[in-house]
């Protein structure tokens, strides 16, 4: 894949962007410059949004993302923001180009969208307007195309901000971070996939075959609360993974803080509210969560049986009509109980006094007594095979009140959805007012170590949860001794699976193995300055692609531990990964980075500019300040490689960018 061409109108602080963006075999590199404020992650936005959309949830939003400048000078109505971008990417070895559109515009409070696709001649569109029909077929086509250029899913291995690449390689997750990297981008996620659907299978499979019905839902419960602990599982370490991001950003600040507080007291309650609102979000989402399993325990009396009632309501309405109608008739008449205890006390009385020595038999009497008063009672009660217990019962349930749930928990569901999605919205808007304090602030000590008190009740979570999961696994795994030894071809083949796709997995990792290890090594030797020439090996486990280990040793053996790098250090590791699962992985996708040099000294800077840039992709744009990219020193060493050069320039008067063919002044020529 190779952008061609981005274009986009009234997009944040572009009023108009045209930048031609096509390279050469020898000159791959896109240079664009600006200073800070001037429009560079803008662009990188604008590039990453043409492809895979903008999402703008109501008027507010897209206000704020519409230019302030055309906004000022005619208003934003009936205007679009338009991203476009032009790419082309190779099919069956032929290279296809492609434009793609996406136009937003605001009328009568709603975001409309339209998308179109131009692709051999053809042009494929959907949007706010299209039918369900054409909407769905054609955006398929648009995803399919996205996808295989360069799916969503990878799209933050190769663009994205170099600042931040130190940040992620923190102890506890450079191990993790290595296995999501070498798991996407060298495929093998789909082994992972294919491995827990044929475990599924393979335990309906065996389900099937039990022959006891109390074993196989026995066995069906298990497996059942094996998949929720895994899926509980998943949310805990993601949960586990954002919490580590948010302790690492903030450390040394945090750190600083300690000293003491001196912070803007209005900027800190603002702070304090919307952590208050993160915290009700998720506590609501909490108790939500209790009313759908309180829900689904007293289901039958929630839901099916009002249902049941509504179906049935005619019906038991004419029943309990004619019992009642017959009971009216009935007023005066006496109860089975009545007889027998009026018969049976006349029958005594008659007995001792007019009978003495002879029997009565009174239990022949209360049924004569009974049939002659049915007999006497012309009421015909087709009814009459329903008890009292039985009419209470119809009663209770036609007449209860019973409201269903289902409408309020799902408006709450909506109500949620939206308030979890604002959540990273809030969680940027705090990062906001942390810059704009006057001072330090002391609160987020309490947040930091509230933080850090979630990493430890996550851990201990992640760690029962796990010792549930592997109890779980036990006890299903006696099952298999109980099974019918029935010959069963698609049952074998079930059997093999999950551990099919488990040895290839790790059959493709080790097959990869030595060449990442070399790679990295040898890239490590040329562009980690500290330590260059000086990496002995570099170490991936090979036990499996869910399970990888990343190590690095110097040439007299002892480790090199990630933990002890300087950030520079850490970021020119995780450019090093990057550049060897480009040139290792499945996809070759432009590579976009944003402040390129990050928190690099000025011999790496020198190194990485020369070893680095030049052969990392076969198309490279970097976004670089002055102070990154020097005018005086930088820019010549790179200059053989850069096929154009761009400068941002902010016309604060006007409130846009505009943009010159240069490099802060420099052309590839003036070198």
């Amino acid at each position: 894949m190779k952008f061609k061409k981005i274009y986009a109108e009234n997009y944040k602080t572009y009023k108009l962007l045209d930048l031609n963006l096509e390279v050469q075999p020898d000159r791959p590199i896109i240079l664009i410059g600006g200073g800070n404020g001037c429009g560079k992650t803008t662009l990188f936005d604008a590039i990453y949004h043409a492809l895979y959309g903008l999402k703008i949830k109501n008027e507010r939003e897209f206000v704020e993302i519409f230019n302030a400048g055309v906004k000022n000078e005619s208003g934003i109505r009936n205007k679009y923001i338009v991203l476009q971008v032009e790419f082309s990417g190779m099919v069956l070895n032929t290279e296809q180009p492609y434009k793609l559109k996406r136009a937003y515009m605001l009328a009568e409070g709603r975001v409309l969208e339209s998308v179109t696709l131009w692709m051999s001649g053809n042009t494929y569109t959907y949007g706010s307007g299209s039918t369900s029909a054409q909407r769905s077929a054609n955006e398929e086509i648009v995803n399919k195309i996205i996808a295989a250029n360069l799916p969503a899913e990878l799209s933050n291995y190769f663009l994205f901000d170099a600042m931040k690449t130190s940040e992620l390689l923190k102890e506890e997750q450079i191990n993790k971070l290595i296995e999501q990297n070498i798991n996407s981008v060298m495929g093998f996620n789909k082994y992972h996939q294919l491995r827990k659907c044929s475990e599924a299978l393979l335990g309906e499979k065996k389900a099937e075959r039990m022959e006891n019905e109390n074993q196989r839902k026995e066995y069906q419960r298990l497996t059942e609360m094996k998949s929720d602990k895994e899926k509980e599982l998943e949310q805990l370490n993601e949960d586990y993974s954002v919490a580590l991001d948010y302790a690492n950003e903030y450390q040394e600040h945090y750190a600083l803080l300690k000293e003491g507080r001196n912070a803007d007291e209005v900027t800190r309650e603002k702070m304090q509210k919307i952590e208050q609102s993160i915290e009700n979000t998720l506590k609501s989402e909490q108790e939500y969560r209790q009313d759908i399993d309180a829900l689904t325990k007293d289901i039958e009396k929630k839901v099916i049986f009002p249902k049941l009632a509504s179906i049935l309501a005619t019906e038991i309405e004419r029943i309990l009509h004619t019992k009642d109608e017959v009971a009216k008739a009935r007023v005066n008449l006496l109860t089975d109980r009545q007889i027998e205890t009026f018969t049976s006390s006349l029958a005594k009385i008659i007995q001792e006094r007019y009978l003495s020595g002879r029997t009565i038999d009174i239990a022949s009497l209360i049924e004569e007594m009974k049939i002659k008063q049915i007999q006497d009672n012309d009421i015909d009660d087709p009814y009459s095979f329903f008890s009292q217990g039985d009419i209470n019962r119809l009663k209770e349930l036609v007449y209860a009140n019973q409201s269903n749930p289902f409408t309020a928990l799902d408006d709450k569901r909506l109500r949620l959805n939206q308030e979890i999605r604002d959540i990273p919205k809030q969680r940027e808007m705090l990062k906001d007012y942390q810059r704009t304090l006057n001072a330090k602030d002391y609160s987020l000590i309490e947040m930091y170590e509230k933080n850090s008190h979630e990493i430890n009740e996550l851990k201990s979570a992640i760690e029962k949860t796990k010792e549930e999961i592997a109890e779980l696994k036990k006890k299903i795994a006696t099952y298999d001794y109980d099974l019918p030894q029935i010959p069963d071809p698609q049952y074998d083949m079930l059997c093999k699976l999950p551990d099919l796709f488990r040895q290839l997995s790790a059959k493709l990792l080790r097959a990869k193995k030595m060449r990442i290890e070399n790679m990295m090594r040898d890239q490590l030797n040329a562009n980690l300055v500290v330590y260059a020439g000086y990496i002995g090996k570099v170490e991936l486990s090979a036990t499996g692609s869910d399970d990888i280990s990343f190590k690095i040793y110097h040439k007299n053996g002892n480790e090199i531990y990630l933990s002890q790098l300087n950030a520079g250090a850490k970021q020119t590791v995780m450019q090093v990964l990057l550049k060897v699962l480009y040139q290792l992985g499945d996809y070759e996708p432009p590579v976009m980075i944003d402040t390129v040099m990050g928190v690099l000294d000025k011999e790496s800077r020198e190194v990485i500019l020369e070893h680095y840039f030049p052969d990392l992709a076969h198309q490279t744009i970097l976004l670089s300040t002055d102070t990154e990219i020097t005018t005086e020193h930088d820019f010549a060493k790179l200059q053989a490689y850069v096929a154009k050069t761009y400068t941002l320039h902010r016309d604060k008067e006007n409130q846009c960018t505009t943009i010159s063919e240069d490099y802060f002044g420099l052309q590839t020529k003036d070198i």
